[in-house]
């Protein structure tokens, strides 16, 4: 960069000395030109008035105004009438040398004075030009080598500018180097979460494999390990489609397209996907009787509101005991609405309310139902990308179960 910059400034002092020897060339010769051409037109109207017949008036009269053709012509002849032509030296042809070695003697003093004042303000130039790229490289390796302390910057010969751009830099810098950090750390936890996650259902599916392979089985007990592997398998599924969502969603891959659409819609969408699953653990799924008959209208990603509200009941089913209700209540506020999901499960304890969003969470009570630990970490990435939140809160006292709530933005 600085010898592209020196090779640019070299090629424009170089420029401008032509340019300015080319214009002090042609104002020399046209001055010179002018310069003959007043000696010679002297000359002949001298010699023009001195071969007439009024010398003294002749003479006042021409130096009051323009020199007389008749003059310059009657002295012509007269000069050749005497021998004298254009190459005869005269005494005016001298004081044209003479004026001539001056004009060139003053115009190359001139070049050089302006050169050499040209080159001094360039040489300062280049010379202050030296001091700002030592500091600029004192800056870098200063922002290549510094941890988040802020370092102390030399800024003696920058702009107010250029002091901006560098501590800016050095801002994005230091934010960049977190998000690594961040990114570093996050993928580390998450490696370990899968390797977690993975353990139990794949040890638990070696070993029934393994019983499977021996010979020493009824077949009520082969039975019960290829209904077990089956069951493994099904959970491994799942949790490589959570996982694929997970590292989908983190990474930026997923992009919601926002609309208006019925609220209502969504939620029928999301209870038509599990309406089954509820039926069979003899579970009921109704809307409560306050909620708008009317459409909701909301700008939100249906695809999205859905897969949050099918985490949300589905999780509800999963806890709850057979022959109970999950209650969806729908409630339009000033500037959101709200969707609550209530069951009448086995709750949440208030010390984990902050804990169950976590990515692959599950509490101590749940630890023996299946599951990934996902979806509610899902359902709060996905509401939190629509500008809106889910939270869960406790059911009045004496009541089981929870209510867990998603809110959008009218």
């Amino acid at each position: 960069m600085g010898l592209r910059s020196h090779a640019k400034n070299v090629s424009f002092v170089f420029l401008f000395g032509i340019i300015f020897v080319l214009f002090t060339a042609f104002l020399d010769f046209w001055v010179l030109r002018e310069l003959k051409r007043s000696y010679q037109e002297t000359e002949l109207v001298i010699m023009g008035i001195a071969g007439s017949n009024e010398a003294g008036s002749g003479l006042l009269r021409w130096q009051k105004e323009a020199p007389d053709a008749d003059w310059l012509l009657s002295g012509e002849r007269l000069m050749g009438f005497y021998g004298y032509d254009s190459e005869t030296d005269t005494v005016w042809d001298r004081k044209f040398s003479e004026a001539r070695r001056g004009v060139l003697i003053v115009s190359v003093c001139l070049d050089l004075a302006l050169f050499a004042a040209f080159a001094a303000i360039w040489r300062r130039r280049e010379k202050g030009n030296a001091v700002i790229f030592m500091e600029l490289e004192s800056v870098f390796r200063k922002l290549q080598t510094t941890d988040s302390l802020r370092p102390e910057f030399e800024f003696t010969h920058f702009d107010e500018v250029l002091k901006d751009r560098i501590l800016s830099l050095w801002e994005q810098i230091q934010t960049d180097r977190e998000c690594l950090i961040r990114e570093k750390e996050t993928t580390k936890a998450l490696v370990t979460d899968i390797s977690h996650q993975l353990k139990t259902p794949v040890a638990a599916l070696k070993t029934s494999m393994e019983l499977l392979a021996s010979e020493d089985l009824t077949q009520e007990e082969e039975d019960e390990f290829y209904e077990n592997c089956l069951y493994q398998l099904n959970g491994l599924e799942n949790l490589t489609k959570a996982l694929v969502n997970v590292s989908r969603m983190e990474k930026g891959m997923i992009e919601l397209h926002m609309e208006p659409c019925d609220l209502n819609e969504t939620i029928l969408d999301a209870v038509n996907r599990l309406y089954g699953k509820a039926a069979a653990k003899g579970i009921l799924i109704e809307m409560s009787e306050d909620s708008p008959k009317y459409p909701v209208i909301v700008r939100q990603d249906r695809k999205w509101t859905t897969e949050t509200l099918v985490n949300l009941i589905d999780n509800a089913i999963k806890y709850s005991g057979a022959d109970t209700k999950i209650c969806i209540h729908v409630e339009c506020l000033t500037n959101f609405v709200r969707i609550d999901v209530e069951d009448e499960g086995i709750g949440i304890p208030k010390s984990e309310y902050h804990k169950i969003f976590k990515r692959f969470y599950r509490g101590k009570a749940v630890s023996m139902v299946e599951g990934s630990g996902i979806g509610l970490y899902l359902a709060r990435e996905i509401m939190e990308r629509q500008s809106g939140a889910v939270f869960v809160r406790s059911k009045p006292s004496g009541k089981r179960g929870c209510i867990f709530s998603i809110q959008l933005p009218k």
